[in-house]
């Protein structure tokens, strides 16, 4: 069913495209729905590297995880929490891409040292971490999105996190409210769609999508809105559910910390969670509450690459 939902949708953007004259997405995703590489890293072998692709601005601007798979052997416990592959950068960089941007900070700074950074800036790609998306980075970011807009040569760039949905989510939903006339629910719901069915917590985030406010200094025309906006769902476009940042937090605290503790408590007497923030892994909250990962694992009922959400209690004792 999605496959046709799919299907249908990228056969309703090329009737847009010959209807209106506008370009078409070099990697033929004309739907921000559409992945040109799947959760494995397969699919546009010129785009080997990535993961969970989509674009964001057709030609501009795309998003994703990075295809990790390499490490398994020698990070089983945490092959998916890195910066790209240095040959998935090389990939892009033969597609056209003149720079990315890492949203978390595991491992940057080990695997892309300055001397690296400075070597792919000299042969065109400018690799940059930015693990703290406030209000400043996100405004400098879109202001660069703008003038790539405008440029009469742009390079496309490449934003991501680990899997593809959360973080590089968030930042394109701010993308498609500021340049592509997405409402906050319009978007929050996009970014929901684009998670592969990973969306239950993360309050934060949501609460960020709600509250986010695009700048009318950024605006664009109509006729670049055509050019470069991707088609979306009608579950996107004709969204009925109106969520509140109160609705958000409220889901977020259905199972609270606090709930979850004091039910243990009144029949186990010795409960006790942590809450999960951002950047957070299993492995680093073992490490934290000096146990083991297989322990925490177990005590949860959790497999060991088992997804983490913000908000979400992780039992410890």
């Amino acid at each position: 069913m999605i496959t046709n939902a799919f299907s249908k949708i990228s056969i309703l953007c090329a009737l847009l495209i010959s209807l209106n004259s506008v370009g078409q997405d070099r990697f033929g995703l004309d739907s921000a729905h559409v992945k040109a590489t799947n959760n494995k890293g397969e699919g546009n072998d010129a785009l080997w590297g990535t993961r969970n692709m989509r674009v964001v601005l057709k030609n501009l601007l795309y998003r994703g995880g990075g295809n990790n798979f390499h490490y398994k052997e020698t990070q089983p416990k945490g092959y998916i929490m890195n910066p790209l592959p240095i040959t998935g950068i090389y990939h892009l960089q033969e597609a056209g891409f003149g720079g990315a941007w890492y949203l978390y900070g595991k491992n940057f700074d080990t695997l892309y040292p300055q001397p690296r950074l400075d070597s792919l800036k000299l042969a065109g790609f400018r690799y940059e971490c930015h693990p703290n998306l406030s209000e400043d980075v996100v405004t400098g970011f879109l202001k660069d999105i703008h003038a790539t807009i405008l440029s009469s040569n742009p390079k496309p760039m490449y934003i991501h996190c680990w899997n593809g949905w959360h973080q590089s989510g968030m930042l394109s939903a701010f993308t498609l409210m500021q340049f592509c006339n997405l409402n906050n629910q319009q978007a929050l719901k996009y970014w929901e769609q684009n998670t592969d069915g990973n969306y239950k917590g993360y309050s934060a985030v949501k609460t960020r999508i709600l509250e986010f406010k695009p700048d009318p200094s950024l605006f664009i025309s109509n006729d670049l809105q055509q050019r470069v906006c991707p088609c979306f769902t009608k579950d996107v476009l004709n969204v009925k559910e109106k969520k509140t940042a109160k609705d958000i937090k409220q889901e977020g605290e259905s199972g609270s910390e606090k709930n979850m503790e004091q039910k243990d408590k009144s029949s186990h007497g010795q409960a006790k969670y942590h809450v999960v923030k951002s950047g957070d892994t299993l492995y680093e909250i073992a490490l934290k509450y000096n146990t083991t990962l297989k322990k925490l694992c177990s005590l949860n009922g959790i497999r060991e690459d088992k997804v983490l959400h913000v908000g979400e209690q992780i039992r410890i004792k």
